[in-house]
């Protein structure tokens, strides 16, 4: 009897651990509430391996700052603790958020820990970033989207992805119909609408230490420039960073042999490789990352000051803080990328003002070979007793134009006058305190009337502020044109629309004094003959202008070229809006009626005697009120008899 009762007892034991332990799998492979995501999350972070034998790391240079623009002054972020802090406040008030059970299991995070490999360079820290940090970011920057509470709270209007700078676009040679039979429905095709056509770019660029954080909105891209923790110590960050920095002052041309001097000069020429590159892009928002260390940036409204940050998520995460969660380093760049989301983009006068900037003229010695061996003995705190004061192609601007902006007049006083008001022969008319971004463009049929005579629309809806009669084409491209000089401040009437190609840009444009709001095709002095040749074949389809291609205004020269991407704009071409990028509108109820749509719009096109040659879908749009148009004639031929 004894014998039975001992095996009924190990048999209930075994059973006992058996269930223990298919509760503790199922347990570990369920998704997980946000805190104990962002723990598991941070446990990431702690296991970091960092190859300290030089002789298995990468050698190259740390950073390379010469021909590149420098800021005037670097200056401790004394409130960026408290703007961190203050975005996790705001994503508070969503219960669903902190508390459903959304986030990848335990399970799923343990074996990315599995995967994570010693740094040696920056290849193996861009893999650990994109796995421990990126990849989760951007999770919680999609759950907040998708939490329909704190999109509004927050005023988010878009997600980010994040990519390297020379993931360029690829040209897709095959026909339209070929692209639009092998086009599966069901695919997402954001990121292809996302990614940025090839450019032509001057500097330098490593494709191994730079990445950069795109926004699905027309607010808040961010650059992050990537350094192997070998080549730049979270000693040296923290030595080098314990004070302002005026380059010309404390590093350039200047000779110092100790520890304090070489690592200020080290993380200034640091610093000037990722503040170059955001000047060019119109970027305000970036951060250098070691893995151990990050280094925070913020241009100001006056882009000759950055303000830095440093996070040790390691060290900072402690025990006892009961915001401790925040400290780590997925939670940091979460805020961090919220408050870049939520920055509107600089307007023209910030742009102006970067031409002030200096560049770093001087070749940089390699600042590793001067930095003792014997490091400063430097004591390192958690963040909530600290200050918490603390990439891509860099591309200079062309100085030549520098001359041309200034001899335009002061437009930085001009920017400065009041929203309300817009001179025009000492006449002052009003304008709506609605801002551009609100506006609708005006209709196909009311430019044609603007453009050649025409009736008004009174389906425009801005047809309002149009006046009883048009104003002539020659006033309104002499009245843009003047406006665009004048009107550069953060509320001017003239948007970026995010959308490039391989030349040239897409603005929104309105006339202040008279409401018309259209495109305007931007590109630089290199492509002006290009923009002049489409502006002639435009003239050559005018009978089919509103109907199969947008109205054309006209092509007119900047008086003060317009800063964009790392662009400088000098002439633009004014058109009507016709629509989204057929890919977007394109579903297997319309393909048929659309493949139909688009035959008849390039046979119009042939029988005026002029052939596309670049007949592809990223050049077809298509509007909701059921209307196909196809643009860019940048390579288009007219073969007349």
């Amino acid at each position: 009897m004894e014998k039975e009762i001992a095996k009924l007892r190990q048999q209930l034991q075994e059973e006992h651990r058996r269930r223990e332990l298919a509760e503790s799998a199922a347990e570990s492979s369920r998704r997980q509430a946000l805190q104990d995501y962002l723990q598991a999350c941070h446990s990431l972070s702690l296991a970091i391996q960092v190859v300290t034998d030089r002789s298995m790391t990468t050698q190259g240079d740390t950073t390379k700052p010469a021909g590149r623009l420098f800021p005037q002054r670097t200056i401790p972020w004394d409130s960026s603790a408290t703007q961190q802090e203050e975005i996790w406040n705001q994503v508070s008030i969503s219960s669903d958020f902190h508390s459903r059970g959304v986030f990848p299991s335990a399970h799923q995070l343990e074996y990315e820990r599995s995967l994570i490999a010693p740094i040696s360079g920056e290849i193996e820290l861009r893999n650990y970033e994109r796995d421990t940090v990126e990849n989760t970011v951007q999770k919680l920057v999609n759950a907040v989207y998708d939490d329909e509470l704190l999109r509004n709270q927050l005023g988010l209007r878009g997600t980010v992805t994040f990519g390297s700078h020379t993931n360029l676009g690829q040209t897709n040679n095959s026909s339209i119909n070929e692209s639009m039979e092998q086009m599966s429905i069901s695919e997402d095709n954001s990121d292809d609408a996302d990614t940025v056509a090839q450019k032509r770019r001057k500097g330098k660029i490593s494709a191994h230490d730079r990445h950069h954080m795109q926004s699905r909105s027309p607010k808040g891209p961010l650059a992050i420039e990537y350094k192997a923790p070998h080549k730049l110590s979270r000693d040296e960050i923290v030595t080098g960073l314990d004070s302002e920095i005026q380059p010309e002052r404390d590093v350039i041309n200047k000779e110092g042999d100790n520890f304090a001097f070489t690592s200020k000069s080290l993380v200034a020429a640091v610093i000037t490789q990722l503040f170059s590159y955001m000047i060019g892009k119109g970027i305000q928002y970036g951060y250098v990352c070691t893995g151990e260390v990050f280094i925070f940036l913020h241009i100001s409204d006056d882009p000759t000051v950055v303000y830095y940050s440093v996070s040790v998520p390691n060290i900072d995460f402690q025990e006892d803080d009961e915001n401790r969660f925040h400290r780590s380093a997925v939670a940091q760049v979460f805020a961090f990328i919220i408050r870049a989301l939520l920055k509107e983009p600089p307007p023209q006068s910030w742009h102006e003002k970067t031409l002030t900037l200096d560049i770093w003229e001087v070749e940089y010695i390699n600042v590793l070979k001067n930095i003792p061996r014997q490091f400063a003995n430097i004591t390192l705190l958690p963040l909530i007793n600290l200050n918490i004061g603390g990439a891509l192609n860099a591309r200079r601007f062309e100085r030549a134009l520098a001359c041309s902006a200034a001899s335009a007049g002061n437009t930085e006083g001009n920017s400065k006058s009041k929203r309300g008001q817009c001179k025009e022969g000492g006449q002052k008319t009003q304008r709506p305190l609605q801002s551009i971004d609100d506006r609708s463009f005006c209709t196909q049929q009311c430019l044609l009337g603007l453009a050649y005579g025409g009736a008004m629309d009174s389906e425009c809806p801005n047809s309002d502020d149009h006046g009883m009669e048009h104003i002539s084409r020659t006033d309104f491209l002499h009245l843009v044109r003047s406006q665009l000089a004048q009107d550069r401040g953060p509320e001017a009437d003239c948007r970026p629309l995010y959308l490039s190609g391989s030349r040239g840009a897409l603005f929104k444009v309105r006339l202040s004094s008279h409401g018309y709001t259209l495109v305007a095709k931007d590109v630089e002095r290199c492509d002006r003959s290009l923009l002049q040749r489409e502006n002639k074949l435009y003239n050559r389809l005018r009978t089919i202008q509103g109907g199969h291609i947008p109205v054309c205004l006209g092509l007119t020269d900047l008086d003060i070229p317009y800063y964009y991407d790392s662009g400088i704009y000098v002439s633009i071409l004014l058109l009507g809006w016709a629509g989204q990028p057929l890919l977007e509108c394109i579903d297997q109820d319309n393909k048929e009626r659309l493949q139909n749509k688009v035959a008849i719009a390039f046979t119009a096109l042939h029988r005026l005697h002029v052939l596309h040659h670049d007949a592809e879908l990223r050049n077809i749009v298509y509007e909701l009120k059921d209307r196909l148009m196809i643009v860019d004639f940048e390579r288009a031929e007219f073969r007349g008899r």
